[in-house]
């Protein structure tokens, strides 16, 4: 499974990022991001002003992923 793009991963509903990579469920829960009330909507949409963050942080997590 490729990495997704930074936009990409935005765009995605919040369920389906921790669906596909469940390393991020920790990473959410640490910066404030509600899943079980939030996670039909857009990662974008759940982190709200701190989108950049979440969206660093995320993809730290997973950017083990690119070489396995």
């Amino acid at each position: 499974m490729s990495l997704p793009t930074r936009d990409r991963l935005a765009a995605l509903p919040l369920h389906v990022v921790v669906r596909d990579y469940p390393e991020t469920l920790a990473v959410f829960r640490r910066l404030g991001v509600d899943v079980p009330r939030r996670g039909g909507e857009s990662v974008s949409a759940a982190a709200g002003p701190d989108l950049v963050r979440v969206l660093d942080a995320v993809l730290e997590a997973i950017a083990w992923r690119e070489g396995a």
